[in-house]
């Protein structure tokens, strides 16, 4: 009886198997589609609130496309348990990994691709204050979290943990962060910025019952319109973003890798995808500033305000001993910094002059070499 039962199970989990793979097929469509979108919609939209081009890729793109990754470890924190902790931890520690990396590997990437339509060829056109001033707030955000890990236990600043000292000033240094970014940069030419999306849809619907606009819903569109296009498309990445963690994990789950690893590489290869979607998108139009900015900002968000939940509601495991699932945690923290630390001491070197992609390429060089080391780690069953 038993072959017969097993006979029968097989369809099933091949068909189980095709759906998963449907669906994280679709979950990239619903990624790109919230990118295009999104990408349209918070142009516009910071140029309605007069907010710098700079600013709209640092505050508004980067906090818009961080939602999803922010999400998850709220979510496993709430949850509890050691295994929620875990995925927790990797996906507080995985979102800015990611972005140091392989986004800005893609960054280089993409100008690089992109050579021949752009209008600076393979120079990256891009805004020297707001590039340095995103990655020193993200480098001295993420160490100073990086050292509340190390710091013994019972350690207190005046009776209050110090645990709870780095948290409350991480959230201090972003609300100055977005001070500075707000009042920096010039408003954005709307020459220059593609028509809104949902305006042109508006429009076309009401040309087809017969209706002339009354107004231009498409290259004036009104802040309500341009708000409306910017939370659909964000609605898209996030649903996209989770429906991509869904499916990789059950895959995951499938061939045994650890939830660590799962959290740490694999759910933030999909939730920073709508940073790095959309700064391509960004880059193959010319509109460098927003593009790195939008990965900047990210790191400068991800950097202060997601790890003090880690801080402060997680074991906050990162530890230099070898073999331990908190030194991969660690390598990945220290590998961030130091691939923030190249682009940050190359943006001060070239000042205003234009950015050879050159070592943004580099970046992916540390996320190879972490992958590589998490197989390893994998290998021996760590």
């Amino acid at each position: 009886m038993s072959l017969p039962v097993a006979g029968a199970m097989r369809p099933l989990l091949l068909s189980k198997s095709s759906t998963k793979g449907l669906l994280l097929l679709a979950s990239f469509g619903f990624l790109l589609v919230g990118a295009e979108v999104f990408t349209n919609g918070v142009e516009w939209l910071g140029h309605r609130l007069g907010i710098s081009e700079s600013a709209t890729g640092s505050i508004l793109a980067a906090m818009g496309t961080a939602l999803p990754e922010t999400t998850i470890p709220v979510i496993a924190i709430l949850k509890g348990g050691s295994a929620a902790s875990d995925i927790g931890v990797g996906a507080i520690l995985g979102a800015p990994f990611m972005l140091a990396t392989i986004a800005m590997f893609l960054v280089g990437a993409s100008v690089y691709y992109f050579a021949d339509r752009r209008a600076n060829a393979t120079d990256l056109h891009f805004n020297e204050g707001a590039t340095t001033r995103d990655l020193s707030f993200f480098l001295v955000g993420y160490t100073l979290a990086f050292g509340a890990a190390l710091i013994p236990d019972g350690t207190t600043v005046a009776a209050v943990p110090i645990r709870v000292v780095i948290a409350a000033f991480l959230v201090v240094l972003y609300l100055a962060y977005l001070y500075l970014s707000l009042r920096a940069g010039e408003l954005a030419d709307s020459d220059d910025m593609d028509d809104l999306h949902i305006g042109l849809a508006i429009e076309g619907v009401l040309e087809r019952v017969g209706i002339d606009p009354s107004a231009d819903h498409s290259s004036d569109p009104h802040f309500v319109l341009t708000a409306l296009q910017t939370l659909i498309a964000l609605g898209f990445i996030v649903y996209g973003a989770h429906l991509f963690v869904d499916q990789v994990e059950w895959m995951s789950s499938e061939v045994g890798i650890p939830y660590a690893i799962v959290a740490l590489i694999i759910a933030p290869v999909a939730t920073e995808l709508p940073e790095a979607f959309n700064s391509v998108i960004w880059l193959s139009r010319d509109k460098d500033t927003l593009a790195l900015n939008n990965i900047t900002g990210a790191m400068a968000f991800q950097g202060t305000l997601p790890v003090t939940l880690g801080i402060l509601f997680t074991p906050w495991n990162l530890s230099l001993a070898w073999g331990t699932a908190g030194f991969l945690n660690a390598i990945s923290v220290l590998f961030a910094i130091v691939a923030g630390c190249i682009v940050l001491f190359r943006a001060r070197r070239v000042g205003e002059d234009d950015f050879n992609p050159t070592p943004f390429l580099g970046s992916g060089v540390f996320y190879v070499l972490f992958i590589a080391l998490a197989v390893y780690f994998v290998t021996l069953g760590v």
